[in-house]
């Protein structure tokens, strides 16, 4: 039987569904505690929009693409560089809203824990792809 896909691509389309999941799974507990709220949006899965899902996977693989040109540094604070001007428009059209919580907000109402998330975000992502996407030798 002809493999449909290529070990490569199966490790490419693993590595876009742990993106997926954890992206569901982060949402889900930030809505869960009422860290924010999103404004209502026609699709979504376990009340988190498509669009922030596929969001979460950009962030994802621009952080691996940001590492290997430019090093750590650079590639954990892809993240957090691709939600400021986010933070930005979200606070002025309204796309969600912060809920003051235990951390200090401290860009457009976005709380610090905002920000340690995007750093973890990229952290995993980049490991997620240097050990799930590494050739089997």
């Amino acid at each position: 039987m002809k493999l449909l896909f290529k070990p490569q691509k199966k490790r490419f389309l693993l590595v876009n569904a742990i993106f997926v999941i954890t992206a569901i799974a982060i949402e889900w507990v930030g809505i869960s505690l009422k860290m924010y709220v999103y404004e209502d949006i026609l699709f979504h899965v376990f009340d988190v929009p498509l669009i922030i899902i596929a969001y979460w996977v950009v962030i994802g693989h621009a952080s691996w693409v940001v590492y290997k040109k430019s090093g750590w540094i650079a590639g954990l604070l892809t993240g957090i560089i691709i939600d400021l001007p986010l933070e930005f428009l979200a606070f002025h059209l309204g796309w969600w809203t912060w809920i003051p919580s235990g951390t200090p907000a401290i860009f457009f109402n976005a709380p610090i824990a905002n920000f340690l998330v995007y750093l973890s975000v990229s952290f995993g992502s980049i490991l997620i792809h240097k050990y799930v996407m590494k050739p089997k030798m």
